[in-house]
């Protein structure tokens, strides 16, 4: 309206100037005199009007300028103010956005682009900050600007991986709360496209306006270590150790020379060099001999680069002295198969000490054992019954077959229950004759299993017949027959545990004994059962750690010390009918320790998640079909976030053609205030 007030007014006055200035003067004596002076005084009044108008429009366009007036479609119109706004800040945390550019970190210019967000607010709206990386936390709600410049500035990138999913469903929990007409998301990441697949929006708020901003666009680089593996089932003291190392790079373009280091208790111990191709995943093996006894640890590293966090990876194992072993029957022939297997694997594993002998032994104590064998049991009296339960709750470990004519109801009512969780209900047979079962590799099974399971039907041990174990409770099965009934289960006694077989030692029954993986998995088993339970437990950050100490009272103080140094006391928490003692998040990578009145009882390995590692930048289509092609905006590095979002919000601003405007009319003022020149005027004679 105000444009065209002006557009009407100022060509009038104009006109009218110009006619006062151009009117013929009339050649009478005392009346050209007298219309003369009139005539200069009507334009001296009418500059001085058009002069005030055009000052006094300029302001007005000044003003209206700093206003940021703006072409408004919506239901405010031009000149209305914008809907109360809610609008969830989303920053990522996670690891992959620590990469390193000429600039600086990615997570450094996200933290930047966002704290341009801080005057878009006024008392009306209601915004909320949502760091996120494995988890989302919503931050108290800022007060003001400079609260939300605060908590901006305060945050830190982690080791985590991210969590994307879980992230927007807090956004979009945080936005159906707030229930304000306007709904913004302002997402701050570095748009790796890492689970991103994974994203299903099922409660995500309709018109919701979404802006993608992304420090970086270009492509990354990167190699990292995938895996450290510790092949050999047979890690001693003195003895060759083989670790198997998997590295990444996901770089469009091969990576040559690339130097890779061992180091084993502080000391690296080998080195190598390798050349990798674009995409490629390359294996190397390591060979090393560990020189003492007890808790050994190390990692694999790599050279810099642009993400350092992923070119380290941590490892841990436990290297025993001795295993002390007995395996016991009631007869020769029970044992027969057992003995033959562990035989050759004590001359190859110097810590194995073998013995056999009878059920009888049974009748004391067993103080010099740490793994059990019972080979076809019938059934046990029950002063042998008691020795094995308490030896397994002493921190012993025991494997068991059952005899073919086995006494289940005994089983049932005096063994197991002190044993492992489960039933023996009966024998079952596949349906038809001569056929059989075999273990099931598809199901989720024991990593005792990894590797072991041939590939050739011809290869794989047969079951014709096998006790059908019906699980109780606390049960944990370790593989399954394909039909799906348990073949292999274990349980907890105290600080001890059993692995209980579905089958004898009995080639009527079954071929296992006759096989290549029989020596092997009963190997594992003996170190399974012997070891420390977590003793191969790998964790990544970000995840809530329970650690079982057998021989640490539950009334102990605990500490756990961080990679850094950090130390904190830890609290036990039953869990299954044991008390493990809890970390809730482990915030680093690197090697954890854990004190029990300055003593080390534990180590353990925490590494960063891989998947993280991948760099490669989610496609923009996979992000317009999530949040809408609509409503979806993407800001680029160099982009004005604040120019964008106000021109969605209240349309196309209009400041600069005002201002442009406004200096038309100044430009027409200074022309209109210009002294008035004089006009010269022919003499006239009187008649």
């Amino acid at each position: 309206m105000l444009i065209g007030l002006m557009a009407a007014v100022i060509p009038l006055a104009i006109h009218l100037l110009y006619r006062s200035q151009t009117r013929p003067i009339p050649f009478s004596n005392l009346d050209f005199l007298r219309q003369l002076h009139h005539s200069r005084m009507r334009r001296v009044r009418l500059r001085q009007w058009l002069v005030l108008l055009l000052r006094t429009l300029i302001i007005a366009l000044l003003v209206l300028a700093f206003s940021r007036p703006a072409q408004q479609t919506g239901e405010s119109g031009w000149w209305g103010r914008a809907a109360p706004t809610a609008a969830a800040v989303l920053i990522d945390q996670s690891y992959s956005t620590t990469y390193r550019r000429p600039e600086g970190r990615l997570f450094d210019q996200l933290q930047q682009q966002a704290g341009s967000l801080a005057n878009l607010f006024d008392g009306r709206d209601e915004v909320s900050v949502i760091p996120f990386a494995r988890r989302a936390q919503v931050l108290e709600r800022p007060v003001d600007s400079d609260h939300l410049k605060t908590q901006l500035k305060e945050l830190l990138p982690k080791e985590e991986s991210t969590d994307i999913a879980q992230a927007l469903e807090a956004a979009a929990q945080y936005l159906a709360q707030a229930q304000l007409p306007r709904r913004e998301v302002y997402l701050f990441t570095d748009l790796a496209r890492s689970n991103w697949e994974a994203v299903e929006l099922e409660n995500w708020p309709g018109d919701t306006t979404v802006y993608l901003c992304s420090a970086d666009t270009s492509a990354r680089a990167n190699v990292h270590v995938e895996a450290v593996r510790i092949a050999s089932w047979m890690a001693t003291a003195g003895a060759r150790l083989e670790l198997q190392v998997v590295l990444n790079n996901s770089a469009a373009y091969p990576v040559e020379g690339v130097g890779v280091d061992l180091y084993l208790d502080g000391e690296r111990v080998r080195h190598q060099t390798v050349d990798l191709r674009a995409g490629d995943q390359r294996r190397l093996e390591f060979v090393v001999t560990p020189r003492q006894p007890g808790r050994a640890s190390g990692y694999i590293e790599i050279e810099d680069d642009h993400l350092p966090l992923d070119n380290r990876r941590y490892f841990a194992l436990q290297l025993p002295e001795r295993i002390r072993l007995a395996v016991l029957g009631h007869r020769p022939s029970d044992t027969y198969y057992v003995r033959r297997a562990l035989s050759a694997v004590a001359a190859a594993d110097p810590a194995l000490e073998l013995r056999s002998g009878f059920i009888d032994e049974l009748a004391t104590p067993l103080t010099d054992v740490d793994v059990l064998v019972l080979c076809n049991v019938q059934r046990l009296d029950p002063q042998q019954t008691r020795q094995v339960q308490d030896f397994v709750a002493a921190g012993g470990g025991l494997i068991l077959f059952p005899a073919a004519q086995a006494d289940l109801p005994y089983y049932n009512r005096d063994l197991l229950p002190g044993l492992v969780e489960a039933r023996l209900k009966g024998v079952f047979q596949p349906p038809q004759q001569d056929s059989f079962g075999t273990l099931d590799q598809t199901r989720p099974h024991h990593p005792l299993f990894a590797d072991l399971l041939p590939e050739k039907a011809e290869d794989r041990p047969r079951f014709f017949s096998a006790f059908e174990l019906a699980p109780v409770e606390g049960l944990q099965p370790l593989i399954y027959f394909t039909d799906g009934r348990i073949a292999l289960a274990s349980g907890w006694r105290g600080q001890g545990r059993a692995v209980l077989f579905a089958v004898p030692l009995d080639l009527e029954w079954n071929d296992l004994p006759l096989k290549g993986a029989f020596l092997p998995l009963l190997h594992r088993l003996v170190r399974y059962l012997a070891l420390p339970p977590d003793h191969r437990t790998e964790y990544l950050v970000g995840q809530t750690v329970r650690h079982y100490l057998p021989d640490v009272p539950v009334r102990s103080h605990v500490q756990a010390e961080s990679p850094s140094g950090q130390r904190f006391h830890l609290e036990a928490e039953l869990v299954g009918g044991r008390h493990f003692w809890k970390i809730p998040q482990v915030e680093e990578s690197g090697l954890w320790r854990l004190w029990h009145e300055d003593k080390l009882v534990d180590l353990f390995p925490v590494n960063v998640d891989t998947q993280e590692s991948d760099l490669a930048l989610v496609e923009r289509e996979r992000l317009l079909l999530l949040f809408g092609a609509e409503g979806t905006h993407f800001v680029m590095p160099g982009d004005d976030l604040r120019q964008q979002v106000m021109s969605n919000r209240y349309g196309r601003e209009l400041w600069r053609e005002f201002i442009l405007l406004a200096l038309v009319l100044l430009m027409l003022e200074l022309w209109v205030a210009r002294a008035p020149g004089e006009r010269k005027v022919a003499s006239v004679h009187s008649p």
